[in-house]
């Protein structure tokens, strides 16, 4: 073995270490009998933890590389296959027995060391890791599939895009200014979308499983294709935690389209994302955008809106901040 394959993940030399069974008492013992041999490794694997093994996965050796990064290693009568495993990987080996009695330095040029593979440990990470990656897979494509075929690539561009339109245009009415005279609280909610109590308890069984849980989110779909707002928006704080523009877009359309003030806050949330994205920081127009978009929402009556632009005005304006952190709350107490 000549060179030095790059180090695992840390993950993957946890479990191998807990494959190993490296207790260190295990590794105090001598070196085994005197028909041992030494396996030379790269001059950088000293104390390395190591097992040798028969091809069925009998140990014969566990222990680690000696100061001179090498690997002890024993016969067994009548076998001529091996496998010498590290945290890195494993090797299979085939030792004949000319070999072995052959003078310790002959030793290695004797053996044939085949390549490297990897440990049942890597091998189970990785399967580990593509069921992980399928199910992510399965989870973002059922977000948006109870859409179809109504919301479309095509109206869902032109959705935002008409939406993007009109609000610079609200941006130069006096609606948009950012005083206390603009903002006043209904708590009728007659600006939001209705809500039916089936709906409503799905989208409480989302909540309290857990919306970003695997099992939480199917009931929140269901909640949203009974037409619930808030499991809407749910998705979209959820697709918005894992990166999922491409859900969230549909989501915000979605909103939109139904004329949910919650459509305009979701939209300054998406836009403040992905236009800060790439430099850390949105610029001065980009957040203007985002605070009139909020702004907007919030005096349609938007709770989480109204929280958010609560937060704006907590140094600008505290009795506004106020007004309408209790307006949400009032309304929504469940309000995170």
């Amino acid at each position: 073995m000549t060179h030095r394959p790059g180090r695992p993940r840390l993950s993957v030399m946890m479990l191998a270490l807990c494959s190993f069974g490296l207790a260190s008492s295990a590794f105090a013992q001598p070196p085994p009998a005197a028909d041992a041999r030494q396996v030379q490794l790269d001059a950088h694997w000293k104390g390395e933890p190591y097992h040798w093994d028969l091809a069925d996965g009998t140990v014969l050796v566990q222990s680690v590389t000696d100061d001179d990064a090498r690997a002890t290693v024993t016969p067994r009568a009548g076998q001529e296959h091996y496998v010498l495993e590290m945290l890195w990987g494993r090797f299979p080996v085939k030792v004949s027995a000319e070999c072995w009695r052959r003078p310790a330095a002959q030793f290695e040029n004797c053996a044939e060391i085949g390549p490297r593979e990897d440990t049942q440990a890597q091998k189970d990470e990785r399967a580990e890791d593509e069921r992980k990656e399928l199910e992510r897979k399965r989870r973002l494509a059922a977000r948006t599939a109870w859409m179809r075929p109504e919301m479309t690539q095509q109206s869902i561009v032109s959705i935002i895009s008409t939406t993007m339109r009109d609000q610079q245009a609200w941006m130069r009415t006096p609606a948009a200014s950012l005083i206390a005279d603009n903002f006043a609280c209904d708590t009728s909610n007659a600006g939001l979308p209705k809500i039916t109590a089936e709906a409503q308890e799905k989208y409480a069984q989302a909540r309290r499983i857990g919306p970003y849980d695997a099992q939480g989110e199917p009931i929140l779909i269901e909640a949203a294709q009974l037409g619930n707002w808030r499991a809407v928006t749910t998705l979209f704080n959820v697709a918005m935690y894992g990166e999922d523009w491409e859900s969230a877009q549909p989501l915000v359309a979605w909103l939109l389209q139904r004329d949910a003030p919650a459509g305009y806050n979701k939209l300054a949330e998406l836009h403040g994302t992905i236009a800060s994205y790439e430099d850390g920081h949105a610029s001065s127009a980009d957040q203007d955008l985002v605070t009139a978009l909020r702004w907007r929402a919030a005096q349609a009556g938007d709770p989480g809106a109204q929280r958010d632009m609560s937060d704006y005005f907590k140094e600008r304006d505290p009795q506004l901040s106020e007004r309408l952190m209790q307006c949400a709350l009032k309304r929504f107490p469940d309000l995170k």
